[in-house]
């Protein structure tokens, strides 16, 4: 039987990307927003390339501009879960 997606995998899968683009692990929290990341557009694009590959869902770079990481987590988990 498959895991139960929860917003805790995907906010770890989300973290582990984000320090894979050189994101400080320490910056990473539910609370911080992708703006204050410092992020650049390719870092975000190859983000969502990898939410949609991992989880089939899609977000649109737009809508990380007032998002947090904990808010992404729990949409791509609600989303998922359809």
């Amino acid at each position: 039987m498959a895991e139960t997606l929860t917003a805790e995998t995907v906010l770890q899968f989300i973290r582990d990307e984000l320090i894979d683009s050189g994101v400080e692990e320490a910056d990473i929290t539910p609370d911080a927003k992708f703006d204050d990341l410092d992020i650049d557009s390719l870092d975000a694009a190859e983000l969502m390339t990898e939410i949609k590959r991992t989880y089939g869902v899609t977000i649109p770079r737009p809508e990380l501009a007032d998002v947090t990481v904990g808010q992404l987590a729990a949409t791509v988990t609600e989303k998922a879960g359809r």
